[in-house]
């Protein structure tokens, strides 16, 4: 059978416009059916919340390896090692964090070992004051590990690894009933100029897939040679160091969060959900040709970080008329999430782009009228 298995968080339209049988179920209800998951099922969890119940339900040992592999970082890296053997790492809790040495002289990133939307994820380097980091990360595991199981987001278990430097490259792709690799988006992901607004922008174009298609398929043919996993979705990150594109993590069961997979459809005009349940194979060449001269974004618009939510609301006609051409606009409750919309983006100057990183979206809320 076909499952989405829906959890907490934004859910995509598009994952109800699939052209497949799919049964769409939420976590809530998934836990209190008698369903039970094997490798003829397929399986896609839009949501991190879900993977808990997603696991404990399958008997499928081969796809229970792959998502505890992918979604643990520390597994992660040594599944990682062959193809980066250089590549420093180690697994350390979080009491232990102080009295860690490390290489003065270098930089590293330091997370947990399971994380999620960049939760207490942090830069070590000489100048780093260690107290102040431990204080920061524990005050944001404490605060979301209240909306996340220890299976989404480690409450102790950190992983230090190397700082990789480079520019910061996103994939949704799956693996179809052969394990072969399909690509269906390839994003780059730019740093805003105010890290509070980190996700804001992300965007392709035909320069970003001739560049780095190939290159990606292939880390996904080796990475499969060691999972042997077949109807399995994922999303990918990447930086790109020295010319080399070195792996930052791999989200098992699903795309690009926050609607950022829809990107997919809006920009090349399909479904990503249903290619993934009905094993579509984009040609990649036909579709750029038709669009060779655009480029793609998707925008996150983020509350303010001066906005009071209870006073203020967002102007999102001012906000539509800075964005420029929108394909299509979505308003989130900003009440109940850290940000107010998503907006789906065309433009044929990537500059007009860049400009998104300079956002201040302080700028685009109003006080609410009494």
């Amino acid at each position: 059978m076909n499952y989405i298995i829906t959890g907490k968080g934004y859910i995509s339209e598009l994952t109800t416009q699939i052209e497949d049988d799919v049964t769409i179920i939420s976590e809530g209800d998934f836990k209190s059916s008698e369903f039970k998951l094997d490798s003829t099922d397929k399986i896609y969890a839009p949501t991190e919340s879900a993977l808990e119940i997603i696991l404990q339900r399958s008997i499928d040992a081969t796809f229970v390896n792959a998502v505890n592999m992918l979604k643990d970082k520390y597994k992660f890296r040594k599944l990682m090692s062959n193809m980066y053997p250089d590549f420093y790492f180690r697994k350390i809790g979080l009491e232990d964090v102080e009295t860690t040495e490390l290489d003065r002289d270098k930089k590293y990133i330091i997370k947990p070992v399971k994380g999620f939307f960049g939760t207490a994820v942090k830069e070590l380097n000489k100048d780093t004051n260690i107290k102040k980091i431990v204080k920061e990360i524990r005050s944001e595991l404490e605060e979301n590990t209240k909306y996340f199981s220890e299976s989404v987001l480690s409450k102790n278990e950190l992983i230090i690894e190397q700082f990789v430097e480079g520019e910061e490259y996103a994939v949704d792709m799956y693996y179809n009933d052969h394990g072969e690799p399909e690509i269906l988006n390839i994003y780059h992901h730019p740093l805003p100029d105010n890290n509070n607004y980190f996700h804001v922008l992300y965007y392709t174009n035909n320069d970003i897939f001739t560049k780095f298609y190939d290159r990606l398929k292939t880390i996904f043919i080796q990475l499969n040679q060691q999972l042997n996993i077949k109807n399995f979705p994922i999303h990918a990150e990447f930086k790109l160091e020295n010319e080399e594109l070195v792996p930052i993590e791999m989200n098992p069961l699903r795309y690009g969060g926050f609607g950022l997979a829809d990107l997919t459809y809006h920009a090349f005009g399909f479904n990503p959900f249903n290619a993934f349940f009905s094993n579509f194979k984009p040609n990649w060449h036909e579709i750029w040709d038709k669009r060779n001269e655009n480029h793609f974004g998707w925008v996150l618009g983020y509350n303010g970080t001066d906005i009071n939510v209870e006073i203020h609301t967002p102007d999102d006609k001012a906000y539509l008329h800075f964005l420029g051409e929108t394909i299509h606009y979505v308003e989130i409750d900003y009440k109940e999430n850290p940000v107010f919309s998503i907006a789906y983006i065309k433009d044929s100057c990537p500059k007009s782009l860049q400009r998104l990183l300079k956002t201040e979206f302080n700028d685009f809320f109003v006080p609410i009228k009494s």
